[in-house]
């Protein structure tokens, strides 16, 4: 479940906006999973904040993200990161896993301006629409992923609207949060 080698090769091509969309965008399709299933547990709404501001900023191009070491340290303190020896076993933890793995890399991502970075974000957000598609029958999650993943790349010649690409993201994250509840 690799990223498309096109995509990779336009990240590789982009500037650094071009590069932080793409994250930016894999994240937002993963977001509602995460605050949807973490919200409402008072433990976590440090969690939750700290993901939304995170992913709030990511968007934002002139926010160069200077703590991103202090957040990815944070991002890898949280109850996902630290699965059980079993590993992660309840439906919404191996999802909740990926959104907060996928807001990992593009953080990283950012600071660092990688494209491997974004790359293993789009790739975590692939895995996690895989999974899902097999164990929702008659779905495409993981085809839907890839196109989208296609859409977050600006065509040669072509400026990306990423207000638009968001709100797009933001509607594909709440369809994919119902589909992992009805899990």
């Amino acid at each position: 479940m690799l990223v498309e080698a096109g995509v990779v090769a336009a990240l590789q091509a982009g500037s650094g906006d071009v590069v932080r969309i793409y994250a930016a965008g894999c994240v937002e399709r993963m977001a509602q999973i995460f605050t949807g299933l973490r919200a409402g547990a008072p433990e976590r709404g440090v969690d939750v904040d700290l993901f939304v501001d995170t992913l709030q900023r990511l968007w934002d191009l002139d926010d160069t993200l200077d703590d991103f070491p202090e957040r990815v340290e944070r991002l890898e303190s949280f109850p996902e990161m630290q699965p059980a020896e079993t590993g992660h076993i309840a439906v919404g933890d191996i999802y909740a896993f990926y959104s907060v793995l996928a807001l990992r890399y593009a953080t990283i991502c950012v600071g660092s301006e990688s494209v491997a970075d974004a790359e293993r974000c789009g790739h975590a957000v692939l895995t996690a629409m895989g999974e899902l598609e097999q164990n929702v029958a008659g779905s495409n999650f993981y085809q839907e992923e890839y196109d989208w993943q296609r859409q977050s790349i600006p065509e040669v010649g072509r400026a990306l609207d990423a207000g638009a690409l968001r709100a797009g993201c933001a509607e594909i994250s709440r369809h994919r949060f119902t589909a992992v509840l009805a899990r």
